[in-house]
């Protein structure tokens, strides 16, 4: 999310913003000049461990009771993307704000300001000024040529740029996210048995990938599993198998990127994984395994290839999908290749589940927020 903090001159306040935040974001300044805060020992850690528990606890029951509908934090998100201050983002309008604010700001001039209140000041200005007025040209005419030919080439990468984001702007619209494209949910009755199985002893949150109305969750939280469920087709979300499942509607892959640093102990992947591109699958599972804990599980439920191809139920996601479902010897081999282990593939009507186990989580450091 982003706060938003209109402002009088945008270049000023836009970096000021910047600054600020990102500060705040990682606790600690920027500036060298700046006092420095308390020391952050192990107590005021625990005290903030403490308070992040809380606030969890807090919002699990908020959504316990239907206080969240799936599409609040979405909602929640776009009112505050639309306050975002220009600039302050990293949506195309605030790339061309910066632009814009550093077009103006490349220019360097040599007329300092000599007004002072203190007597006999202004006129000690004003003879330094004079007298380092050819020095200070100088040094200022190499800046400001380079600072021009820096801009033109911003200019000239903004408009390479926004050919190849134009080019691609139909494929991003088409996406398992979009309005054009609807996941393929398999028939989650054949797959409760299996994978309550493979995940029952898990003790962490579980995460169901495109859980359509939500029947998987109310399933897994029936054997007292913490799970919730994202998707991206809000049609699925508005008519939930139970009022009170934890169930958002947002992008896998946005979701994902979010997650803490093995937060989760099981995910499971359908629907819309099938319709990405090859390189999306891989970048999305990268992306997994980061935020899965030691003896994690993921099940990944994916349309049989045959099935996909001929089936007139799929003539739309054939024609529009970036991708095709991967063949089960195909998952084996990238989880495989990724360090999962005890992967095995179990064939249902129509889709098959492959189920693999994380040993160890690897320490990537940076965590995010859940």
């Amino acid at each position: 999310m982003h706060l938003m903090n209109p402002s009088k001159d945008e270049s000023e306040n836009s970096e000021a913003w910047n600054i600020n935040n990102i500060d705040f974001l990682n606790g600690s300044s920027l500036n060298s000049e700046s006092e420095p805060g308390p020391p952050f020992n192990e107590q005021t850690a625990e005290y903030i461990a403490e308070i992040r528990r809380e606030i969890e606890e807090e919002v699990k029951r908020k959504r316990a009771q239907g206080a969240f509908p799936p599409a609040f934090e979405r909602r929640l998100k776009t009112i505050f993307e639309r306050l975002v201050p220009p600039g302050a983002g990293n949506s195309r309008r605030d790339f061309e704000a910066l632009l814009r604010s550093s077009d103006r700001a490349a220019y360097f001039d040599i007329e300092v300001p000599i007004a002072s209140q203190k007597p006999g000041v202004a006129k000690v200005k004003k003879i330094l000024r004079i007298t380092q007025a050819w020095y200070l040209n100088y040094l200022a005419q190499q800046l400001n040529n380079f600072s021009t030919n820096l801009m033109r080439l911003l200019y000239v990468f903004d408009a390479r740029v926004k050919k190849l984001e134009d080019s691609s702007e139909s494929l991003n619209r088409i996406r398992p996210s979009g309005n054009f494209l609807k996941p393929v949910y398999p028939n989650p009755r054949d797959l409760d048995n299996h994978l309550l199985q493979a995940m029952q002893d898990l003790q962490g949150r579980i995460l169901v990938a495109d859980c359509g109305n939500g029947y998987l969750v109310s399933a897994f939280r029936e054997r007292a599993l913490d799970c919730y469920g994202v998707d991206s087709f809000g049609e699925e979300l508005e008519h939930p198998f139970e009022v009170s499942l934890d169930l958002r509607w947002d992008d896998l892959s946005h979701h994902v990127n979010e997650v803490a640093d093995h937060a989760l102990s099981g995910i499971v992947l359908q629907g819309s994984i099938d319709l990405l591109s090859p390189p999306e699958k891989l970048n999305l599972l990268v992306e997994v395994k980061r935020v899965l804990s030691a003896h994690a599980v993921i099940a990944i439920i994916s349309t049989d290839p045959a099935y996909f191809q001929t089936s007139p139920d799929l003539v739309v996601q054939r024609d529009l999908a970036p991708g095709r479902p991967f063949a089960p010897q195909t998952w084996d081999h990238v989880l495989n290749q990724l360090g999962f282990s005890a992967i095995t593939t179990i064939g249902l009507e129509n889709c098959y589940l492959t189920i693999a186990h994380l040993e160890a989580a690897e320490n990537t450091g940076g965590a995010k927020t859940l």
